[in-house]
C-alpha cells in the first residue's frame, strides 16, 4: 500500500497540500504578527500590500490572520464530526449487518429517516433549534452523515460475513465480539479510511454554507464561511475579502476529494476507472 501511495502523484500532492494548510492553521500565531480580533479603524479596507499580505476587512482586521484562524476552525469542524460520524456509522452498520432482525430494522429505519431529509435543511433545523455554536454545528454534521455511512458499512459487512473463514469461526463457536474485532474490523479499515476522507470535504462545505447563511459559527469566532458572509456586501468593491476564504475552501475540498479518490483506487484496485 505504501509503495502504491508513493507512486500516486495525485495522492501525494493532495496530502502535501492538506499537511501544509493544517500546519499553517496550527502555527498561525507564529506566522502572523497580528491578533485575530485586533481592530485598526485607521487601516480599514486596505488593499493587499506589504503591511497586510491580504489586506484588511471593514474593521481593520488582518485578512491573512483571520484566514489562518478560520481555516483552523473549519478543519476542526470538518474532521471531528466526520470522525465521530464514521465511528457511529461503523458501530451501527456492523450491529445492523451482523445481528440482523430487530436491530437491523430499527437502525436502518433511523438511517432512512435522516436520509429522507435534505441534508442542509436538516442542519438548518438543528441550528435554529440549538443556536449557532461550535457544538451545534458538530451535532448537525454528525446527524447529516452517519446514516449514509452506516448503510455503506452494513453493506460491506454483509459481504465480509459471507466469507468462508467467518462461517468457519461461527461453526467453531467463536464469540461474536471476537469475530467482529479480529475478522470484520480489519477488513473494514480501508472502507472507513475512504469514507472519512470523502466526507471531510462535505463537512467543510456544510460548515461554510451554514456560516455563510448566518446560522453557523458566530462572531467573535471566525471560520472561512463566516468570513465570506461578512464580506459579501463588498464583493464587487473589494473582492479579495471574499475570494481569499473562498479559495481556501476550494483548495481544502479539492485536496480531500482527490485524496479520497486516490485512496479508494489504492485500497480497492477494482474501483479504478
Amino acid at each position: 500500500m505504501a509503495k502504491a501511495f508513493l507512486k500516486n502523484k495525485v495522492a501525494l500532492i493532495s496530502l502535501s497540500i492538506i499537511i501544509i494548510v493544517t500546519l499553517m492553521a496550527v502555527f498561525a500565531p507564529f506566522l502572523t504578527p497580528y491578533d485575530v480580533d485586533r481592530q485598526d479603524l485607521l487601516a480599514r479596507l486596505n488593499a493587499p500590500g506589504a503591511g497586510h499580505l491580504l489586506g484588511t476587512d471593514e474593521l481593520g482586521r488582518d485578512v491573512f490572520t483571520r484566514m489562518l484562524y478560520g481555516t483552523r476552525v473549519s478543519l476542526l469542524i470538518a474532521t471531528i464530526p466526520t470522525a465521530l460520524a464514521v465511528f457511529i456509522g461503523m458501530v451501527l452498520g456492523i450491529v445492523s449487518a451482523y445481528y440482523g432482525k430487530a436491530a437491523d430494522l430499527i437502525i436502518m429505519w433511523l438511517a432512512d429517516v435522516t436520509l429522507a431529509f435534505p441534508g442542509m435543511l436538516l442542519a438548518m433545523a438543528i441550528m435554529y433549534t440549538f443556536g449557532g455554536s461550535f457544538v451545534s454545528v458538530l451535532i448537525s454534521i454528525i446527524i447529516m452523515e452517519w446514516g449514509s455511512i452506516a448503510r455503506i458499512v452494513r453493506s460491506v459487512t454483509m459481504s465480509i460475513i459471507e466469507n468462508e473463514y467467518i462461517q468457519a469461526a461461527r461453526t467453531m463457536g467463536v464469540k461474536k465480539i471476537s469475530i467482529i474485532i479480529r475478522h470484520i474490523l480489519p477488513n473494514l479499515v480501508p472502507t472507513l479510511i475512504v469514507l472519512f476522507t470523502l466526507n471531510v470535504p462535505a463537512s467543510i462545505l456544510s460548515e461554510s454554507a451554514l456560516s455563510f447563511l448566518g446560522i453557523g459559527i458566530q462572531p467573535p469566532n471566525v471560520s472561512l464561511g463566516l468570513m465570506v458572509n461578512q464580506s459579501k456586501a463588498l464583493l464587487f468593491q473589494m473582492p479579495w475579502l471574499a475570494l481569499t476564504p473562498s479559495l481556501m475552501i476550494m483548495i481544502l475540498v479539492l485536496s480531500f476529494n482527490y485524496l479520497g479518490d486516490s485512496l479508494r483506487d489504492i485500497l480497492d484496485p477494482k474501483t479504478k476507472y
